[in-house]
């Protein structure tokens, strides 16, 4: 049995973010965005297909972590909508995960939910692609945050959210190689 190596998890909630990003980083976080999809597709090779599904106590499986990812795309276009159109606070996120804790994620095939995610995030890097450098500069209050962000932060916010998630399904795969 290989020694599991302790790793520093930051809870998502307890993350803090910088913001007024400026808009010279906005080539790097695009290019973040559209290739997270074939970063996670590699992550994703070395996972066995029964542990896709697999849940460790009450939190969520491979294929649940990547259903969320996919879910959430809309919700990070309605919020660079927000900013875009100058809405004092961006629209509010689901903070207990309801739609995610009630899809039947375990019932899809990896290769179908990361299918998903990629077709929404498409649509999402087609969104941000048609922004003028003056949507970038403008600035919404994020919710949960309780700070302001502009486009680009809020693009590294999703960039980190999918960093977040990725490193929660390489633990997932690496506990189940472990076992």
């Amino acid at each position: 049995m290989k020694e599991v190596k302790p790793q520093l998890f930051v809870r998502w909630f307890d993350r803090q973010f910088d913001s007024n990003t400026g808009s010279e980083y906005f080539d790097e976080f695009l290019q973040r965005l559209e290739h997270f999809p074939s970063v996670l597709n590699i992550v994703l090779k070395s996972c066995p297909i029964e542990a896709s599904t697999r849940k460790m106590g009450d939190k969520w499986s491979v294929n649940e972590n990547i259903g969320h990812l996919m879910l959430l795309e809309d919700l990070w276009r309605i919020r660079f909508k927000d900013i875009k159109e100058g809405k004092p606070d961006m629209s509010p996120a689901d903070l207990n995960n309801t739609a995610t804790d009630q899809s039947s994620f375990n019932n899809m095939l990896v290769e179908e939910l990361i299918k998903d995610l990629v077709s929404e995030r498409e649509k999402t890097i087609v969104m941000l692609q048609k922004l003028s450098e003056e949507d970038l500069l403008k600035t919404s209050m994020h919710p949960r945050l309780q700070q302001p962000m502009n486009i680009i932060d809020l693009m590294h916010f999703v960039a980190a959210h999918d960093l977040h998630h990725l490193h929660t399904i390489q633990s997932i795969i690496e506990n189940m190689e472990n076992l």
